[in-house]
């Protein structure tokens, strides 16, 4: 029997996803997919606009048999480590035959090709890439920027700079390429396999056409919140058309429940946070320089929300994602401590399961009977298990709970009351 893996944050789930574990099956063969799920923060930097346990049933009800959450260190870190976290939590598992992600080149002799070379990080590449950050570009840009002369000077790949300079452009690509990267640093046999993406690009804001991105389908859930009507219930029609059709009941029977979330539902626990930062204090947090430090301080009495705190202290050479990234780790209190200097290093000292089709029960007598590391089922402690890994989840997603109650005025449940999602056939 084979399985294969997929990396993934549903915010929200939509018709994309649903057909990417169809197709990713399908061009594997393999016999169920497991899914290393960000739990209730994600990569950019903000809070999931919905639970992860309601995500998780949305996966399972769409194709996924088993829904692992990647600790919350690596699901809001940068995309080296986010990636290089998921890749060592699959290969930790030791049942995986296949990881299957979306790009936008869909050529993995292409993407391979760039992984090797940004693997290996060749002394004149590295002389580059300095170059071009003291030029004052961001690291995306100061990368593609070293990569593309690195090219032109060693004619090292089969493709053309143009070609890296749109591939190195694409989000999609970019993550496909640290995947590949995590795969060569763990010396897995684990075999990448990539589908072109389809439908609405990353970043487009427009619902409709083949799928629907997740970028529109949170930013229609926003523009929601401004057209109530009578009864201050929003019209959402507009968005169940975007999602599968198994995901229509679980969305209607909780939408103004529990979700939508957003960043700037978190504005005053960021704020009095940040009230008891100093500059010192402050470069202990994950991806925080002292010139970022000095500007949260510089900039603090100005603070107003979350995005627009955001917006205030980016820079050129700073971006927006990485401001968010910065804040959502001081309000968590994920410090450089909790993650390896090298994101080479990254691993997960347990899997969560956040749920199963019970159907499918055998993925897990694989996963318990082959992986190295601990699953966790119910929050107990069992021996071996990475203890601050896991405390810091479940003081994150409590957090994450605490917002949710106060803003739809439900009860409170924290994380040992939640059970894992057991989905019937």
């Amino acid at each position: 029997m084979k399985i294969v893996g997929i990396i993934a944050e549903y915010n929200p789930f939509h018709k994309g996803h649903e057909f990417h574990i169809e197709k990713a099956k399908k061009i594997t063969g393999a016999d169920a997919a497991i899914i290393i799920m960000s739990g209730d923060y994600v990569q950019r930097g903000i809070p999931s606009i919905m639970p992860k346990h309601l995500r998780t049933q949305m996966a399972l009800a769409c194709g996924a048999e088993v829904v692992l959450e990647l600790p919350v260190c690596y699901a809001t870190g940068s995309a080296e480590y986010f990636a290089t976290g998921a890749v060592s939590l699959l290969e930790a598992l030791g049942c995986v035959d296949y990881l299957c992600f979306g790009s936008e080149c869909g050529e993995i002799k292409i993407l391979q090709q760039i992984a090797d070379v940004l693997c290996k990080e060749p002394a004149h590449y590295k002389v580059l890439l300095q170059k071009h950050l003291k030029n004052g570009n961001a690291f995306p840009a100061a990368r593609k920027l070293a990569f593309i002369e690195y090219l032109n000077q060693h004619k090292s790949l089969s493709c053309i700079p143009e070609q890296i300079s749109a591939i190195l452009d694409s989000p999609n690509n970019i993550l496909a390429i640290e995947y590949l990267k995590a795969l060569s640093w763990l010396n897995s046999s684990i075999e990448p396999v990539t589908i072109t993406r389809e439908g609405a690009g990353y970043h487009d804001q427009t619902l409709g056409g083949l799928f629907s991105s997740a970028s529109a389908l949170r930013q229609g859930l926003q523009d929601c919140e401004l057209t109530k009507n009578a009864n201050h219930i929003p019209a959402i029609n507009h968005i169940l058309r975007e999602l599968p059709q198994n995901c229509h009941k679980i969305f209607k029977e909780n939408y103004h429940k529990c979700f939508p979330v957003f960043a700037d539902d978190f504005s005053l626990l960021l704020k009095a946070k940040l009230l008891i930062e100093t500059k010192d204090t402050l470069t202990r947090y994950l991806d925080i320089t002292p010139e970022i430090a000095n500007r949260i301080i510089t900039f603090r009495n100005d603070f107003l929300t979350f995005s627009q705190f955001c917006d205030l202290i980016k820079t050129k050479n700073v971006t927006y994602s990485r401001i968010s990234r910065c804040l959502i780790h001081i309000l968590l209190g994920i410090s450089k401590c909790d993650v390896p200097d090298q994101a080479a290093d990254s691993r997960c000292g347990y899997a969560r399961l956040l749920g199963f089709r019970q159907e499918s029960s055998w993925v897990l007598t694989s996963i318990k009977k082959n992986t190295g590391i601990p699953v966790i089922s119910k929050l107990s402690q069992p021996a071996g298990i990475d203890i601050h890994m896991l405390e810091q989840n479940i003081f994150a997603s409590d957090l994450y709970e605490s917002v949710v109650t106060d803003k739809y005025h439900t009860p409170y449940k924290n994380e040992y009351q939640k059970q894992i999602i057991r989905l019937k056939s």
